[in-house]
């Protein structure tokens, strides 16, 4: 291992095991809800925001009503949009430094 991966590595364990615990937790939601493993695996891999996955695991055991879903991941994801503003700002005080 070289020095910069191991270095890598135990600055981000804490985050590593967040998911993990939080990973876990979904699984056995899922499993309690009754879907088999496949299920949380795909969705993991495709729903981008965590937190719509508990969301959308509950709407699976109702009635499926489109415009509720996209409504409620739309909410939930909006979060991202402030993110994005505030590295925008930061991005073009980049810029702007690197052109003086």
């Amino acid at each position: 291992m070289s020095k910069n991966f191991a270095y890598a590595f135990k600055t981000s364990l804490p985050v590593l095991f967040g998911y993990l615990f939080l990973g876990i937790g979904y699984g056995l939601y899922m499993h309690n809800l009754g879907f088999s493993f496949w299920y949380p695996t795909l969705m993991a891999a495709t729903i981008y925001g965590g937190s719509v996955e508990f969301v959308i695991a509950n709407m699976l055991t109702q009635q499926f009503n489109p415009l509720n879903v996209l409504l409620i991941t739309a909410v939930v994801g909006f979060r991202q949009f402030f993110y994005g503003i505030s590295m925008l700002r930061n991005t073009q005080k980049l810029v702007g430094e690197n052109l003086c």
